[in-house]
């Protein structure tokens, strides 16, 4: 094909960036770049593109050249001398370190001071162009580059770069420089502009399309004919892409929206009159409901009134856990494909989202008109968020907050929608200090945003608001007492407050909760033992014949030892069935687990077909057996399951009403005698808190904190949604007066500050250098959860040769060591297998568990280790290290002993 020249893609970039402001950003971010450098819309679309068409001026120097040999004539003319220094220097480095001075000679007001000079601030969004922005300058290097780096080239290729600046600036329409710094909103959005316009311009099929009609052009060297053919091209290219502005039909009413909800629940009906009233821009809104009150329909309904004020259509939505957000996914898909009015391509992001059989189903489906699917080129690494909607887990946002490679893609994608973020409860202090930070740049940026919560405190409301307010440019503290259902708004505008009254609920209920002081680890023979009480307190179940009952425990080990404990309880044919379900299943086992659990104890659904001809079998239907759930933590926000009672070993607050959520969560008309009201068994284990077994899971002082509320309900009813917001704000009050409330508010001060250390500058920090943003290359190196190491293993079994299988017989499925990286069938099939495990497990590990040679070029097994479990003639021998042991079982998952 030969070579591309330098100009032929910058004028290809500076018209894709033109395209991508006309149908691809949305009206508020044109607004936030416009309103930062002083300048009408218009004006700025020039300006971008202008800018857009500069990013790779850095590739007119010595360097660079000189790696392709077309241009070996041109380095032997003495107009364009070589440097002493023949070193490699980056591109974008030479692009940041001479921009400023072309800009400044082409009318760019000047300063002596670098980080006041707007050039300088466009010299460091051009160099910050693969992901990270450079250093400030310096005054002598500015004004003189190449006399500060040689490399990149003096006399001739100085002139040869103004050359390059000149002919793009006029085929932009010569815009007039701006007069006004702008602040690090505007500039990561137009940083995140000419990123996306340079990848689509350096994609192959564009490259030969632009080549071959410059090669038969009647002038080469007609750069407005140039400019003129891509123009003509840009729609294509972005429509190939799948970026285009997000659209919606009208709703003016929530049940013009969601026309299968004739009867909104009370919250649901409140804030779809009352919201649009105070409405006029962006702005916060916080949801507070007990489960199952309809929170997501609600803010979906409220992202279309914020979005439309806003001008911001797209959407995002981010949850906590990879299962919820698989769950949320088919959700959103369905309510984007009922909802929108173009077709809307809806990512899924999570680092297992490639396994996910809906999404990427492994074959090459045609993309139509009304289709949701997105495409292979918004799969890409950084580009999900850049799809019109996107949900993925809270990391995925909470990653622009960490000053990682390419975060202006993952600014360039928030801004544009507005953003959900579910169970905003649900984090650690260091977890929510990332989350102020990113609120702070939503706000800042003009992001609408919506918080939903259960079990919200107000302090943390309060915490959460104040970010978003302050980055908005409202100082003023306020403090949010969220109501119980309710909802609260604030307006980034003028950093109003409204809220709403207390809203009655259909969830109401009186949970009859009942505290049993246990031996956590006594014998089940012992009267008072954790594994007694729970058969005892499921004798009437069992009595009946007839029920379904959800234990939920606080580690993956308790949750094996019960289940394993309930199997061998009863026998016979109307003997329960008890089903373990945790995260320390592999992919394959756990999505069947979950598939089982949810035809048991999911919302009742009759079967049907889809007019497409899908068929959906029936859900809900209660066996004609006892069932039993043993679930850890995952069954808290994962599953829409109804349970007729659930027992659950002590946890804070916030979490026990979590699981008390899944206990009659649906209307049913064959409850058994024995559960005619939702009732909930709290297992308290004697001694200190927490027990040792449980190790760091939950502290101390929320645990006393919590058994001292739960004891104080009168007559042991909890009272819902009554008494929800008390319960939640008594127990994660501030405490200074005992030693474990000390050590947690401690603990919490420390996470917070490792976390302020950790995330970019808040808006109103970042002045004028934009290099604080992307100072980390590799994002592995920073973490959205503390304590959060792990690593993925292969369970295989071995046979006397040693080679390893897929089998347990070690007979059927040889393990493949030798893979094609095309084969995504075979490596999604042995991530099914993989479980996720403390990194620690594996310290001091041996060869056998090294990854096999031939997976090392692979990105997703490169890191995968395997579980040798031995078979012999007498079974498989589970596979020892640091005096444990492990094996995978089928019905516990991996067992570690």
């Amino acid at each position: 094909m030969g070579p591309y020249p330098v100009i032929s893609h910058l004028i290809d970039t500076a018209v894709i960036a033109g395209r991508l402001w006309d149908d691809y950003l949305t009206a508020g971010q044109r607004g936030i770049i416009a309103a930062g450098w002083g300048v009408t819309s218009a004006h700025a679309r020039q300006l971008v593109m202008f800018w857009a068409g500069l990013h790779d001026l850095g590739k007119v120097c010595p360097y660079f050249q000189h790696q392709d040999q077309a241009a070996a004539g041109l380095l032997k003319d003495p107009a364009y001398p070589m440097p002493d220094d023949r070193s490699s220097i980056r591109h974008e480095r030479v692009s940041h370190l001479t921009a400023p001075a072309l800009l400044v000679q082409a009318g760019y007001p000047t300063s002596g001071r670098p980080l006041r000079s707007i050039a300088h601030q466009i010299g460091q969004i051009l160099g910050g162009h693969h992901g990270t922005y450079g250093n400030a300058l310096n005054a002598r290097t500015i004004t003189s580059p190449e006399d500060q780096e040689p490399r990149v080239g003096a006399a001739g290729w100085s002139l040869q770069r103004a050359a390059h600046l000149h002919t793009v600036h006029a085929l932009c329409g010569s815009p007039e420089p701006p007069t006004q710094f702008a602040p690090g909103g505007a500039c990561v959005i137009a940083t995140g502009v000419i990123v996306l316009a340079d990848w689509l311009a350096s994609r192959i099929g564009w490259v030969r399309a632009r080549h071959w009609e410059r090669k038969h052009s009647p002038d080469p060297r007609d750069w407005r004919a140039h400019a003129a053919r891509a123009r003509r091209a840009a729609p294509k290219a972005l429509a190939q892409a799948q970026l285009s502005a997000t659209a919606w039909k009208p709703a003016e009413s929530f049940t013009e929206m969601f026309p299968l909800i004739s009867d909104p629940y009370p919250l649901q009906a409140d804030l779809a009159k009352r919201l649009p009233t105070l409405v006029n821009g962006p702005g916060l809104v916080v949801i507070t409901a007990p489960t199952g009150d309809g929170k997501t329909e609600t803010a979906l309904f409220a992202a279309h009134v914020l979005g439309h004020a806003a001008r911001t259509e797209g959407l995002g939505v981010f949850l906590p856990t990879m299962a919820t957000t698989d769950a949320m996914h088919t959700r959103i898909t369905e309510h984007v494909a009922q909802a929108a009015s173009i077709p809307i391509p809806v990512t899924l992001l999570h680092s297992m989202a490639w396994l996910n059989a809906d999404y990427n189903p492994g074959t090459d489906r045609v993309l139509t008109d009304a289709s949701t699917i997105a495409g292979e080129w918004l799969k890409g690494r950084h580009r999900g968020l850049l799809a019109g909607v996107a949900v993925g887990t809270w990391d995925t946002a909470a990653l622009a907050a960490l000053p990682v490679r390419y975060n202006v893609m993952r600014w360039l994608g928030l801004t544009g929608k507005t953003v959900i973020i579910d169970e905003a409860h649900a984090y650690d202090a260091y977890g929510h200090r990332l989350t102020e930070r990113l609120l702070e740049w939503l706000g800042h940026t003009k992001t609408p945003v919506i918080l939903l919560s259960a079990t919200l405190t107000g302090s943390i409301a309060t915490r959460l608001a104040d970010a978003y307010r302050t980055g908005a440019g409202h100082t003023s503290p306020v403090t949010i007492a969220p109501t119980y259902p309710g909802w609260t708004h604030i307006d980034a505008t003028t950093g109003t407050v409204t809220t709403s009254e207390t809203l009655p609920t259909t969830r109401a209920r009186r949970l009859t909760v009942t505290l049993h002081h246990v031996h956590h680890q006594a014998s089940p023979t012992t009267q008072d033992s954790r594994l007694a009480t729970i058969t005892r307190t499921l004798k009437p179940m069992i009595d009946e014949g007839r029920g379904c009952a959800a234990i939920v425990c606080n580690t993956v080990a308790d949750a094996q030892t019960t289940a394993r404990h309930l199997r061998n309880a009863w026998s016979g044919p109307s003997a329960p069935l008890v089903q373990l379900l945790h995260a320390r299943m592999p992919a394959r086992q756990r999505r069947g687990v979950t598939r089982r659990i949810e035809n048991w104890a999911g919302k009742p659904r009759a079967a049907h077909t889809t007019p497409q001809g899908d068929y959906t079998p029936a859900r809900g239907r209660r066996p004609s057996r006892p069932v039993i759930v043993v679930a850890t933590q995952v069954i808290e926000q994962s599953l829409d399951v109804d349970f007729d009672h659930v027992i659950s070993d002590l946890a804070p607050i916030a979490l026990l009403l979590q699981r008390a959520g899944r206990c009659h969560r649906h209307p049913r008309t064959d409850r058994p005698a024995w559960a005619p009201t939702p009732a909930m068994t709290i297992l308290i284990p004697t001694g200190k808190l927490p027990p040792q077994r449980w190790g760091t899971v939950y502290s101390e002082n929320p645990l006393n904190r919590t058994v001292t509320a739960l004891q104080s309900l009168t007559g042991g009813i909890c009272t819902i949604p009554e008494d929800v917001q008390t319960l939640v704000d008594q127990v994660y009050a501030a405490d200074w007066t005992t030693t474990a409330g000390t050590n947690d508010l401690t603990t919490e001060q420390a996470m917070r500050a490792l976390a302020d250390t950790a995330t970019i500058p808040a808006p109103t920090q970042l002045i004028r250098d934009l290099h604080p943003l992307t100072t980390i290359d590799d994002e592995d190196l920073l973490v959205t959860r503390l304590g959060a190491d792990s690593v993925r293993v292969l369970p295989v079994w071995t046979d006397t040769n040693g080679q390893a299988w897929l089998d347990r017989q070690a007979r059927h499925r040889p393990l493949p060591t030798h893979i094609d990286p095309r084969d995504t069938a075979t490596i999604r099939n042995l991530m099914a297998h993989t479980v996720q495990v403390d990194h620690r497990w594996l310290q001091g590990r041996g060869p056998e568990t090294n990854t096999p040679t031939g997976w090392r070029d692979i990105a997703a097994l490169q890191d995968v280790l395997l579980l040798p479990q031995r078979v012999t003639s007498t079974g498989a021998r589970p596979y020892q290290l640091s005096g444990k042991t492990h094996h995978l079982s089928r019905l516990d998952g991996l067992v570690r002993d």
